[in-house]
């Protein structure tokens, strides 16, 4: 066989909102609208630029099940860009853009293919007569496909490399809706030399061959949880057969969520310093692209007190905004969160014979209350089970509800203790 080469990628996500970020300002809103859009260039520019067979796009093109023509017409011109350069394209859809959802009825390019979602197809690629890949896939007919799309798999012989193109969740333990629910065992049973797979947010290399199964991540991320650099997959098979995988940064803006303590700062000056640092640093891990950033203070300072002012937190981060504009790349503070104490001996004061001290000691044991969670999840259910809740708050953890218990005990503190 001979060698060639491919892109994969996967969760583009066109067109997503960026939800609570457009609401802050107006050029950031701007940017941010654009930014899945000139990211899927960049991955049009690698396959360009590299002159790859194909483009391997394995599900959630769209960010809802509701696509917006814009996000249609884009794509379908991007994939225009490849078919001129005779670069084909073939793809998935996912839970995020499944077949039964609206779609404007657009004229494909020629080199473009886009799977079904009735049963698994095949198809070859190859020039001049000679066959050098086939491709498998399937798309996902409706949102909540829960079945093991996997095993729905056959490759028909010992032919060209094999390639599975699927939108799964790997394994229980991915951090995302088990979707198309699946093993590794399951893969390598079919007997594919490659797998390209989505709904996976992080880029990782399951395994680097015999088969190969990756997830390329979403090459744009779309909120904080979403840090680090974001790309795509190129890959490049020899004439034996070996897969070689390469990660390709194409993101154009980066999230970073950076925790910094002010046990040193005793005053305004010294806590916009702190601050104004960790953008700094940002700014030099950033690879030379815009970033937002979120902010988290912690340790126990004499600004506790001031940070718990109303209204003093907002005022920070519009100073530390108002400092970074003009800066290139820039730093977008998105937000600052307090975690902070206030200056106080907590252990003698819990040792205490007062109100305070039983009221630490309640702190204390309901951290080691093994129902805690659970009660707590009760309690909160109206505000995160809503309509309107469940657009804007995500669910908890059990370490962020262990770290609302903490703020609680330290607003306590920072109540009931003070110079009066």
């Amino acid at each position: 066989m001979r060698p060639f080469k491919f892109v994969h990628t996967a969760d583009l996500h066109l067109d997503s909102p960026f939800v609570g970020i457009s609401r802050l300002d107006d050029s950031v809103a701007s940017r941010l609208r654009e930014a899945t859009f000139h990211t899927f260039e960049r991955v049009l520019d690698i396959c360009i630029d590299q002159r790859v067979d194909f483009l391997l796009i394995a599900g959630d093109v769209y960010n809802s099940r509701d696509r917006s023509l814009r996000a249609q017409i884009r794509f379908r011109d991007g994939l225009a860009r490849l078919n001129d350069a005779g670069i084909s394209a073939f793809v998935v859809h996912g839970n995020h853009d499944p077949l039964d959802r609206w779609s404007a009825s657009l004229r494909w390019p020629e080199r473009v293919h886009i799977f079904g979602g009735r049963e698994v197809e095949r198809v070859v690629v190859g020039e001049n007569g000679n066959v050098f890949a086939q491709i498998y896939g399937i798309s996902y007919p409706t949102r909540d496909v829960r079945r093991n799309l996997a095993k729905e798999f056959r490759r028909v012989d010992d032919g060209p490399f094999a390639i599975g193109l699927l939108h799964c969740n790997l394994g229980d333990s991915t951090g995302h809706e088990p979707y198309a629910p699946c093993t590794v065992e399951d893969l390598v049973y079919v007997g594919m030399d490659y797998w390209a797979l989505g709904h996976v947010h992080d880029h990782v290399i399951v395994c680097p061959e015999r088969p190969a199964i990756a997830y390329p991540g979403n090459p744009q991320g779309c909120n904080v949880r979403e840090q680090k650099a974001r790309g795509c997959y190129l890959v490049q098979v020899d004439t034996e057969g070996h897969p070689s995988i390469d990660f390709v940064a194409v993101d154009t803006i980066r999230w970073f969520w950076e925790t910094v303590s002010i046990e040193q700062a005793s005053s305004e000056d010294e806590l916009i310093d702190t601050v104004e640092n960790a953008c700094a640093v940002v700014r030099e891990q950033a690879d030379n692209r815009p970033a937002l950033c979120r902010v988290t203070l912690e340790g126990r300072s004499p600004m506790h007190r001031k940070l718990m002012q109303s209204g003093f937190v907002d005022d920070l981060v519009r100073v530390i905004r108002e400092s970074e504009g003009g800066r290139d790349p820039s730093v977008w503070l998105e937000r600052i969160e307090v975690d902070t104490r206030p200056v106080v001996d907590v252990e003698a004061r819990r040792s205490g014979q007062d109100f305070l001290s039983d009221l630490l000691a309640l702190i204390r044991e309901y951290r080691g209350d093994p129902t805690l969670s659970s009660s707590l999840r009760s309690e909160l259910a109206p505000l995160f089970e809503s309509r309107r809740g469940r657009l804007f708050v995500e669910p908890l953890t059990d370490e962020e509800l262990l770290q609302c218990l903490d703020a609680a005990e330290a607003r306590c503190l920072d109540l009931l203790v003070g110079d009066d």
